[in-house]
């Protein structure tokens, strides 16, 4: 409980400077990035963990090593974190920062799966349609999954939409058994 509490102060503190900057998605980004790797590289968290390295020279190694594809503000803000739950506050921080995000910019995350790969063009389209249809901005991604025969399945925030040819021919399926 004490770690999450703290996540959600760390998130909060971090929209708010992102906000100052108008650099929400850029942080939220680079937070998910800064996740990753640490998920990822055992030799990143025994960077970040190691008593040796000072909290500067920490956050001006994270900016050499992930260059500008890691904001700024993360970068400072990892050489200002020291705690034994390096790993799992991190990803607590970026968990509370997209639900702060999502909840004061009135974003979505929005992901839809496809039997096959979109054009860019008709990529656009649906989330166009999907935005006046839904009145938010959101990010909005295209995932291939060979398994669907046809039609669409999205991930709108939390809730989950199956609109698949799959999902059609079970529904049939069961109201015959029923019958």
């Amino acid at each position: 409980m004490k770690l999450e509490s703290r996540s959600k102060q760390y998130a909060e503190a971090l929209f708010n400077v992102a906000n100052q900057s108008n650099s929400e998605k850029a942080v939220r980004d680079s937070l998910a990035l800064v996740n990753s790797a640490i998920k990822a590289s055992p030799e990143f968290r025994a960077f970040l963990f190691s008593k040796r390295i000072t909290e500067v020279q920490k956050a001006r190694a994270v900016k050499e090593a992930l260059g500008v594809k890691c904001h700024p503000i993360v970068s400072e803000f990892i050489g200002l974190v020291t705690d034994q739950n390096l790993v799992k506050l991190f990803s607590l921080i970026e968990k509370s920062f997209i639900k702060i995000f999502e909840h004061k910019l009135n974003y979505l995350s929005v992901i839809a799966y496809l039997s096959s790969e979109l054009s860019e063009k008709e990529s656009a389209g649906l989330k166009e349609s999907l935005e006046s249809a839904l009145g938010r901005p959101m990010d909005f991604s295209v995932k291939v999954d060979p398994n669907l025969i046809g039609g669409i399945k999205l991930r709108v925030g939390n809730k989950f939409m199956d609109a698949s040819i799959q999902n059609q021919l079970e529904n049939m399926r069961q109201s015959l058994l029923k019958a």
